[in-house]
């Protein structure tokens, strides 16, 4: 009999506490969670619930007191703490609210922070495929906000991560600029078939995933598949 393929990423029954005594908080309660490749999935809850807790245990940024988290049959609890630093650079392209870019760079320099030195064009290719081609010798101060985002989105790309999590993507932005970054994140895993997880307070957000996942008091409440899946410009804001 053939042998079931493991998730892309498998996530059991992980727990993850912050604080001491009656300071204790269950951030992540026994949470189980699979994620297939070229899929988008977006986290729902209100602030608290353990969405970005969990995010960064998928990054590699936190580590969780117990259970497993297994990206391709590899345990990141077993991981050195070198072996992690590998892993949220060369596997995870990072998406924040706050753009995090360096304000003494231009678009370009930024982006080449992480784009891999063997691929000339990786940083050129990232910025087209955001639409900042003609940005790309521009200041962080010169460019709005959703450029800048935008910026961070090629950033992410340009090392060719094998997914991308995103927390609060369009949480700084407007609402028009929003969709504008919401196309580009879209098209990664639409046209690119990227895997990507985005956390998020927005429920209009969710309309685009292939999975929409709600979150509790550090608990998954909900896990379902979205049997009608939107795009951009078919959603209010």
């Amino acid at each position: 009999m053939e042998s079931k393929k493991e998730p892309f990423i498998s996530v059991k029954d992980v727990c993850k506490t912050y604080g001491e005594g009656d300071a204790r908080v269950a951030a992540l309660d026994h949470i189980d969670l699979d994620i297939e490749e070229s899929q988008l999935i977006v986290v729902l809850g209100n602030s608290g619930c353990g969405k970005s807790t969990l995010l960064n245990m998928l990054g590699g940024m936190d580590r969780y007191d117990s259970g497993s988290v297994r990206f391709n049959g590899t345990e990141l609890g077993k991981m050195s703490d070198k072996k992690l630093t590998a892993y949220r650079r060369n596997t995870v392209g990072f998406v924040f609210q706050s753009f995090n870019l360096i304000a003494g760079l231009t678009a370009k320099e930024n982006v080449s922070l992480t784009a891999d030195p063997k691929e000339p064009d990786a940083v050129k290719n990232a910025l087209e495929t955001v639409g900042l081609s003609d940005k790309a010798d521009s200041y962080p101060s010169q460019l709005s906000g959703g450029q800048q985002q935008r910026v961070s989105i090629a950033r992410a790309l340009a090392k060719n991560p094998e997914f991308f999590l995103c927390d609060e993507p369009t949480g700084a932005l407007d609402s028009q600029t929003g969709r504008v970054v919401m196309e580009y994140l879209e098209k990664l895993v639409r046209e690119y078939g990227k895997t990507m997880i985005i956390v998020t307070h927005n429920q209009e957000i969710a309309r685009l995933a292939d999975r929409i996942i709600h979150m509790k008091n550090g608990q998954i409440i909900s896990n379902e598949v979205n049997t009608s899946i939107m795009k951009v410009n078919e959603i209010e804001w």
